[in-house]
């Protein structure tokens, strides 16, 4: 990223981490199931859902100045909770099958906490919220 980078150019990462998703626990957990699904998955995959607490280290790697970290708040107060359910559901719907393939989990548990997590989303009783860390920082002149 650093070599394509012009000098004096920015460089911003959008650094997601399915650790920094929050719902009210029902009769299931959701801390549980990010952790059995997506990080699971991913770990399999070679790659890693928590990428957003440990972008700091490669990114202060490639030498940028004005390193930060912020965040984009995807909550169910700045976001219409439709919106946010929306996005789960897709998950939902293409994840399911691929979450449970090669978990000790069969597809109807994931698809009932996803189920759990789209409820609550949409529950006006209820706060959700997806902290997505956003890691900014300059190429020196």
């Amino acid at each position: 990223m650093r070599r394509v980078l012009r000098p004096g150019g920015w460089l911003h990462v959008i650094a997601e981490d399915y650790g920094m998703l929050h719902m009210p626990a029902g009769p299931l957990d959701p801390d549980e199931f990010w952790h059995e699904g997506p990080v699971k998955f991913t770990a399999r995959t070679g790659t890693d859902a928590r990428i957003g607490r440990h972008a700091w280290g490669p990114m202060q790697r490639l030498g940028l100045e004005q390193l930060r970290v912020d965040y984009v708040i995807v909550d169910t107060l700045r976001v219409p909770r439709e919106t946010f359910a929306r996005i789960i559901t897709a998950w939902r719907d293409g994840y399911v099958d691929a979450l449970a393939d090669g978990s000790p989990h069969p597809p109807q548990w994931f698809r009932a906490h996803f189920d759990q997590v789209i409820a609550s989303i949409l529950d006006p009783g209820q706060y959700c919220v997806w902290m997505v860390p956003v890691l900014s920082g300059r190429r020196p002149l």
